[in-house]
């Protein structure tokens, strides 16, 4: 999370590898899909890798975001554009406008861990809901 601060507790406690279980239900095409896969959380990135099953198929997926720390919150950004702010709160509700496309997300950060992402998706061709779990992986002793 680069920036001339440090990053705020929230941001330090995410630092580390993570299980990742997210279901999406896709109301355009009335189908749904689960990925599964693992996280990783550094100071200036996000990364997750997986599997995505869709019916029957198994596809690999992927999603990455850079992070920044800016006036103790958490800038996510997709490429160069940013994507959402996070700051400390435990429960935080944020929104994001793509175009035509309208994100509204949900945080819960149950614990250190363990923390919870919920999405809505509305546009012209977007209409789901996903719900992602992620649960701290422990680095074996």
């Amino acid at each position: 999370m680069s920036s001339d601060t440090a990053p705020p507790g929230l941001a330090r406690s995410l630092i580390g590898h993570w299980l990742v279980c997210r279901t999406v239900n896709d109301f355009v095409g009335q189908a749904g899909c689960v990925f599964s896969g693992t996280a990783s959380v550094t100071e200036d990135g996000f990364s997750e890798n997986g599997q995505i099953r869709i019916g029957n198929r198994l596809l690999p997926a992927s999603r990455t975001y850079r992070l920044e720390t800016q006036n103790r919150c958490v800038h996510v950004f997709r490429g160069d554009d940013l994507f959402i702010r996070l700051g400390e709160q435990p429960s935080q509700i944020v929104h994001h406008q793509c175009g035509a496309d309208s994100y509204a997300g949900r945080f819960l950060f149950r614990s250190r861990d363990e923390w919870v992402e919920v999405w809505r998706v509305k546009g012209p061709r977007k209409n789901y809901t996903s719900i992602g779990r992620f649960h701290r992986l422990r680095q074996p002793s």
